[in-house]
């Protein structure tokens, strides 16, 4: 009787004992799986914050380019060259001073017959800039090109009668080189956000100017 009453205790503490250590297995298990799922969470979070710092919100990257006029360039092309230049009306006209509009800007010369031709044409388009987004510059360039002095022109070009127009004098023959200028006419096409866009070589009729102002941003 002693015996089996020793080989049932027995019985009953090996029984705990594997009991023990499957609750134990599993308590470890829960451990380990709360773990994993832990660092799995961590792991979504960090990721989506990456994702998140690598995709800007459209909405922000809306508003950068619309800060400060859009400084982030919406044209094709490389900056447009700066100029400090004075007109024959004795205006001092500098091209940054523009920033935000469209500029339209014709190289011409006073023995240019094409030139000539369609200076009432710039003139009109100057006229009614005022409800445009877009400037209507020229520029001259004496004792270059076979213009005369910056003094004759100005007796030369009072005898007109173009009262819109700016005509911006380049003496230095500059502004000739960093545009590229090599025949009269030649337009430039410079976007709001300061690019140079364009330059054409040859006659633009008023149409066409206006078309490509249109066009540009």
């Amino acid at each position: 009787m002693k015996t089996k009453t020793l080989l049932l205790a027995s019985l009953l503490s090996v029984g705990l004992l594997i009991a023990c250590s499957d609750q134990k297995a599993d308590d470890m298990k829960k451990t380990d799986d709360s773990s994993v799922m832990q660092k799995e969470d961590k792991m979504s979070d960090e990721k989506k914050d990456m994702n998140d710092e690598k995709m800007p919100n459209k909405e922000d990257m809306k508003k950068d380019d619309m800060k400060e006029g859009g400084n982030k360039a919406m044209n094709d092309g490389k900056p447009a060259p700066d100029f400090n230049l004075e007109g024959v009306d004795g205006k001092t006209y500098k091209l940054s001073d523009f920033k935000g509009k469209k500029v339209y800007l014709k190289f011409w010369a006073s023995w240019c017959s094409i030139c000539l031709s369609t200076l009432q044409d710039t003139d009109d388009l100057a006229s009614q800039v005022e409800d445009e987004d877009y400037i209507i510059l020229t520029v001259v360039s004496p004792d270059h090109m076979g213009e005369k002095s910056a003094e004759d022109f100005k007796k030369w070009y009072d005898g007109l009668d173009y009262k819109h127009t700016p005509v911006l004098l380049d003496p230095s023959g500059k502004l000739l080189q960093e545009y590229g200028v090599r025949a009269y006419p030649t337009s430039a096409f410079i976007g709001s956000d300061g690019g140079l866009v364009e330059v054409h070589p040859g006659f633009m009729d008023k149409a066409g100017i206006e078309d490509k102002l249109k066009e540009i941003h």
